[in-house]
């Protein structure tokens, strides 16, 4: 099955006019109060498409060091999370389009809970620093905003231990 995405209008806004590009599927707005909508969510799918993750990200922030950061983040089907927490702060994630699961786990890698976003689920979901987490999208794209305390640090996100094992176990 392939993924589609849908063609704007010519005239629409296009991402290198309100961000810069910062990694292969990254931007970064120019500054604060950036206005999106379909376009720009259709055209982080293409940047999606031929990504390695599956995934691209508008960040709505400007700078890495903002201490409040907000993404708008895409995701295929095939995107796969691994499992994670923040240790610093929060994650919270406003579903736009699509849907998915946010998986929750125990410390030694069992399932505890499971909370639907998107469709008919929940469109808001809040998570503590302390529980490791992961998304698994249900639909063709799942689109939504994720807000974070800042500033970006990759030594604040801890992938599961266990989590890493069986990636590395696989052929």
């Amino acid at each position: 099955m392939s993924l589609s995405v849908r063609r704007m209008p010519q005239g629409t806004p296009r991402l290198d006019a309100i961000a810069c590009r910062t990694s292969t599927e990254v931007f970064h707005a120019n500054e604060w109060g950036v206005s999106w909508g379909r376009a720009i969510i259709e055209e982080l799918k293409e940047v999606a498409l031929s990504s390695d993750h599956s995934r691209a990200r508008l960040c709505l922030h400007p700078k890495p060091i903002d201490v409040h950061q907000e993404m708008l983040i895409v995701m295929a089907r095939s995107a796969v999370e691994l499992p994670q927490r923040r240790t610093l702060g929060f994650d919270t994630k406003v579903a736009v389009e699509g849907q998915a699961k946010l998986r929750y786990y125990s410390p030694n890698g069992d399932l505890t809970r499971s909370v639907g976003l998107g469709g008919d689920d929940s469109i808001y979901v809040h998570t503590a620093s302390s529980e490791y987490h992961s998304l698994l999208v249900e639909s063709d794209w799942f689109v939504f905003l994720e807000i974070l305390k800042g500033p970006f640090d990759s030594s604040t996100t801890e992938f599961a231990p266990w989590a890493l094992i069986k990636t590395k176990e696989k052929p």
